[in-house]
């Protein structure tokens, strides 16, 4: 890969598995040997530190605030996991008082200045660590950050279920923001999760093509493309502690479902250098 590329995993809502996504998309490209590094900017609900059970010593909250930088706050988990490549973490503060401050105590001035860091140390990451994929993890919705994330990405990947509410609250997204972002040469598309049907396995597999029928509904619907569908595995959705499902569980459905997503990237960004040059 001649270049690395930034991806924003975004949603219109929370509990669209969003996080889920991201973080076994980033375990699964590290383990085929690929530099990965996962950043939470979800600032104002962290959860990255309870998944991966760390408490980093500095945080992406001291980043922007210009108290530290980028060396300062990753933590290398590649030899913990056993992958071939590099699989890099950011963590943000789930401390009560850091969420707060993030958007209410500081004014617009400081929010520009923090927003040039964090494009700054994104800058710094392709052209010292060589990363190949930087996964943003951001905030569901439209808030301030989520969307300085989303417009600092190359792909951005919309999480979403295929319910009524879902549907019509993304649709009116990519209408008032994603529209605009495309304009400038960002890539669009959608991930559905928790689609219904995975029990029993073999009803799932024989409703392949009525999956086909929800993903082309949603691509006219909403005007963007579906890049894959995972169903809605209760075994991964209610675990106590689903943790990297790609490199515990290999065979598992969700597993592959994350891998066929992953080659589909792959394919895109391929077609987005090609695009470039």
């Amino acid at each position: 890969m001649s270049a690395g590329k930034a991806l924003a995993f975004h949603s219109y809502k929370g509990g669209t598995g969003k996080t889920t996504i991201a973080t076994n998309l980033a375990a699964f490209y590290a383990k085929i040997g690929m530099r990965v590094c996962l950043l939470d900017c979800d600032l104002y609900a962290p959860s990255l530190t309870t998944y991966f059970r760390k408490t980093p010593e500095s945080y992406l909250n001291n980043l922007l605030a210009g108290e530290a930088e980028i060396s300062d706050i990753l933590v290398d988990v590649s030899s913990e996991l056993g992958v071939k490549g590099k699989l890099l973490l950011g963590f943000s503060s789930p401390r009560k008082e850091d969420i707060h401050e993030i958007e209410i105590k500081h004014n617009m001035k400081w929010q520009l200045a923090a927003l040039r860091r964090f494009l700054a140390a994104k800058k710094e990451l392709f052209s010292e660590y060589k990363i190949d994929y930087v996964f943003l993890d951001t905030s569901p919705g439209i808030r301030y950050w989520s969307v300085n994330c989303i417009a600092a990405a190359d792909f951005l990947c919309l999480t979403m279920r295929i319910n009524d509410m879902d549907v019509a609250g993304t649709k009116k997204m990519v209408k008032d923001v994603y529209e605009s972002l495309t304009k400038f040469g960002s890539k669009c598309f959608i991930i559905l999760n928790k689609v219904p049907g995975a029990s029993p396995i073999q009803k799932f597999q024989e409703k392949a093509n009525e999956r086909m029928l929800w993903e082309k509904d949603i691509e006219k619907n909403i005007g963007m493309k579906v890049t894959g569908s995972i169903p809605c595995f209760c075994d991964v959705q209610f675990n106590k502690h689903e943790f990297l499902s790609v490199i515990n569980q290999p065979k598992h459905g969700f597993s592959k479902s994350l891998r066929a997503i992953a080659n589909k990237i792959n394919v895109i960004n391929q077609r987005f250098q090609v695009d470039e040059e």
